[in-house]
């Protein structure tokens, strides 16, 4: 009998080390998918980032696959309002965002990849009509501007505390503020807050303030500092550089579904 068990065992022993290479196999293969897997934080920001479940489409989503199919990775979102998203970064939980403003607050946490891939301005918006009501930045001071918390604007505005500002977590819910007299204006990105608007049919209803900040806000794709894949910052320098040169902004629009497509 202790003949037949120390067989038995031998046998149960040779038999788990077999499956040791096969465990080991697909354990290594999962680990090379995670690794190469970029886990970008996005939210809805047309016509940058349109959230349809969890599918994310814009261009955005154009640049990343872009990006994607240059480096050799795959992608996978992480649907987050704009503030959730940046603190996600902060704490390493995400690899990247798109979109970003260059802040020096932000720098701290976020690895900036260069260039950036597109420029716009901001401005703001008022209800139709009332354009001069707002002809200098201290004009602010007598109003309540809606905005999106977490971003960053210019920077008098920013640090500007004697401004009343009502915070909310997505653009699309600004003009209806406005137009439902809950705040006075909103300030926006021009690329997107137009966009949103006409995307809306409501460029007869809100119109740009006579006062333009005169400032460019140059958009960037992020590396979070704590992600691994700040090692290979390089290679997103040489091939956002490459995107460029393929005129990418000019040509961005065209990338994505019509406007009609989303109403």
């Amino acid at each position: 009998m202790f003949i037949s068990f120390r067989l038995y065992s031998l046998t149960l022993y040779l038999f788990l080390a077999s499956l040791i290479p096969y465990v080991n196999a697909e354990t290594t293969e999962q680990d090379e998918k995670t690794t190469n897997t970029l886990v970008i934080g996005a939210d809805s920001w047309p016509p940058f980032r349109f959230i349809k479940g969890n599918a994310v489409s814009g261009i955005d989503s154009e640049l990343m696959k872009k990006l994607a199919k240059k480096m050799g990775f795959t992608l996978r979102y992480q649907l987050c309002p704009w503030k959730r998203c940046l603190k996600m970064m902060e704490n390493g939980q995400i690899d990247g965002m798109s979109g970003l403003a260059w802040r020096e607050e932000r720098a701290k946490y976020i690895t900036y990849t260069t260039p950036s891939y597109y420029q716009c301005s901001t401005q703001f918006y008022l209800v139709y009509g009332k354009t001069r009501r707002i002809s200098k930045h201290r004009d602010l001071h007598a109003m309540t501007i809606g905005m999106v918390s977490g971003s960053a604007y210019y920077e008098a505005f920013d640090k500007d505390t004697a401004i009343n500002k009502k915070s909310v977590t997505q653009e699309a819910v600004l003009p209806d503020l406005l137009l439902e007299g809950r705040i006075n204006a909103f300030i926006g990105t021009d690329c997107q807050a137009d966009y949103e608007l006409q995307l809306r049919g409501l460029t007869n209803q809100v119109t740009k303030a006579r006062f333009k900040p005169g400032n460019s806000v140059d958009l960037y794709f992020g590396l979070s500092s704590k992600s691994p894949w700040v090692k290979r910052k390089a290679e997103f320098d040489k091939a956002l550089q490459e995107i460029n040169a393929e005129d990418f902004q000019h040509r961005a629009l065209d990338l994505i579904t019509p406007i009609s497509a989303h109403k």
